[in-house]
């Protein structure tokens, strides 16, 4: 079981791609202990109902390190409530706790507590300074690697995920900002487009040879038995080995997780997150007891898309691994609707596909396709 907690909608930064620029402009909206308790107490009992083994709690924003005092009342709650229910959770039942963080407000304290507590961190790092400060930056402009950058060996050691943003400005230096993140220590790096970056064909000339680089680098890396997961690159590979759809290997909307807004508006997918009054696709509010949150009731565009193929990615080879056909929030972000087809990311992951399948045949035939998973 996962639950997924926006905290805050505040940010000390201003990516320029942030997907909440729009759905959190007013950047006010902030979590009550009464959402929190309501979000964890619901969030156990899924677990038990579903006789889930591990609870992970993820805070999310916004920047969720702005309420570190927040983040110990929650951790503090949540032990709470898994002795209380002990007797009724499954034996060696695990509660497990996550930041997805920019990492520019750490502190010696701040991190040594995360360690104390066994937290797993998501960093957002879009490489060396350079890459860094293309489109992470303060709200008042200034750079944002600097305050990142007394951590970042000890962030590795703690084995925290990189998640990366390529945009049309990044990608001539994109593998080598994935090779410098890797040289740092860190061997797990997450990598997503900026779909609204408008990428143009001689951008996507440019992302294929950056690809073809990837690919022979974590190639390499795999034939050498080095620790070294890219999200990228091995997850396709992985999809293609076995023959398995991307919407039922990465895609949270067909899974149990519980996505909490500040204001305790539930979703299907931490991209839909919102404050708003009658934003899209809401199962319920945690403080409602009555809601379609406790029953499990989609709306139907939801329903939709869990249980039915896009008519216009009909015949295509590629479309069960492919994010314009897969991923919910992808389509939601780029088109507006979880129906919609994005011609820019159809292009995209017809280039990775392709890549990716020429290294699914050569892997086949060195390793064992269970290494990979």
């Amino acid at each position: 079981m996962n639950l997924e907690l926006s905290i805050t909608e505040q940010c000390n930064l201003r990516c320029d791609y942030c997907y909440y620029r729009d759905s959190h402009a007013a950047r006010k909206a902030l979590m009550s202990e009464e959402v929190m308790e309501k979000a964890v107490s619901l969030a156990f009992q899924r677990a038990i109902d579903l006789n889930h083994a591990f609870l992970n709690v993820t805070f999310f924003g916004g920047e969720p390190v702005l309420r570190i005092d927040f983040i110990r009342k929650t951790v503090s709650y949540a032990k709470k409530v898994k002795k209380l229910r002990k007797n009724d959770l499954p034996k060696n039942f695990r509660l497990h706790f996550t930041v997805n963080t920019n990492g520019t407000l750490f502190t010696d304290e701040i991190i040594g507590y995360l360690q104390k507590e066994k937290f797993s961190v998501a960093l957002s790092l879009d490489g060396p300074s350079k890459q860094q400060n293309i489109a992470r930056r303060t709200i008042d402009g200034r750079d944002s690697f600097s305050a990142i950058a007394p951590y970042i060996s000890i962030l590795a050691e703690m084995d925290a995920l990189i998640l990366m943003v390529v945009t049309p400005r990044h990608v001539k230096r994109f593998s080598n900002a994935v090779k410098w993140v890797f040289k740092q220590g860190f061997t797990s790096i997450g990598t997503s487009l900026d779909f609204n970056g408008k990428w143009t064909s001689t951008d996507f000339d440019a992302l294929t040879l950056e690809y073809e680089k990837l690919a022979r680098f974590w190639y390499t890396s795999k034939l050498q038995g080095r620790n070294f997961y890219l999200s990228t690159i091995q997850d396709k590979v992985s999809m293609a080995l076995i023959d398995r759809r991307q919407k039922d290997y990465t895609c949270f909307i067909s899974s149990d997780a519980i996505v909490v807004a500040a204001n305790g508006n539930v979703f299907p997918c931490t991209r839909f997150m919102s404050s708003k009054e009658n934003a899209p696709y809401i199962i319920g509010n945690v403080l409602d007891e009555l809601s379609g949150v406790y029953k499990r009731k989609f709306p139907k565009a939801i329903s939709d898309f869990i249980k039915k193929d896009k008519k216009e990615c009909d015949g295509c080879a590629i479309r069960y691994r492919c994010l314009a056909h897969e991923c919910g929030c992808t389509s939601f972000y780029t088109t507006g609707s979880l129906q919609g087809v994005s011609d820019e990311v159809c292009a995209h992951e017809r280039i990775l596909c392709a890549i990716c399948d020429e290294y699914a045949l050569k892997l086949s035939k060195k390793i064992q396709v269970e290494s990979l998973l």
